[in-house]
Parts: structure tokens; sequence; C-alpha cells
């Protein structure tokens, strides 16, 4: 992942948060209500979370970035597979808040952060 693209990424994932603020209250977002999100919505915070995954990885672990867009992205966007991964795996452990869950999904993919 290039300079570029680093920033580009880092730049949507703020604009995106804008439109899909995380919920106040931890504890009460789990995977559970963000299954009774829109299809739209769903979309739009997993791309965003992995997306700022990706740019923290590009800081950290330039080959872990790399994989993350490799495995969760087509083109410009979340690949239907990323996304499908990323549901399944949050519907499967619906009791966590999501954002933990794509943690592990990502490690799972790409290795450890630290």
């Amino acid at each position: 992942m290039n300079n570029i693209a680093t920033w580009v990424s880092a730049i949507s994932v703020g604009l995106l948060a804008g439109g899909y603020p995380q919920e106040s209250k931890a504890e009460a977002f789990t995977g559970e209500v963000f299954l009774e999100w829109s299809e739209p919505d769903q979309r739009g915070y997993i791309s965003s979370q992995i997306g700022m995954a990706a740019s923290i990885a590009a800081r950290i672990k330039p080959d872990m970035a790399q994989c993350i867009s490799d495995t969760f992205y087509a083109e410009d966007d979340i690949s239907d597979l990323g996304l499908a991964t990323a549901i399944e795996r949050i519907a499967e452990f619906g009791t966590y808040h999501p954002s933990s869950v794509l943690v592990v999904v990502i490690e799972n993919a790409c290795g450890p952060f630290n």
C-alpha cells in the first residue's frame, strides 16, 4: 500500500466515520444490534472499521496493511467476500462489539497487530 493510497484511505475513513458514528455505549452495541442495521449501513460500518485497521497497520506493519487490502477489498470498496466474512463472524459472536470481532477477523487473516 503506497502513501497516497494510505492517505486517501484515512481521509475516506474519516468521512465515513462522520456518516456512521460509533455507538456511545459500547456495552449496548453488540453484533446483535449491528445485524438489525440495513445492508448499506452494515457495509459502511465494516468498510470504515477495516479501512481504519489498514491505515493503522500501514504505519506499523506495511505487509499486514497490504494483506488487509488484498483480503478485504476489491478496487475501491470492501469486497463482497470480505463483507460476507465479516458479517458471518459478527453474527457468530453476536454478544460482542462488532469492532472487537473485526479485529479478530483481520488478525486471523493477516496476523497480529503487535
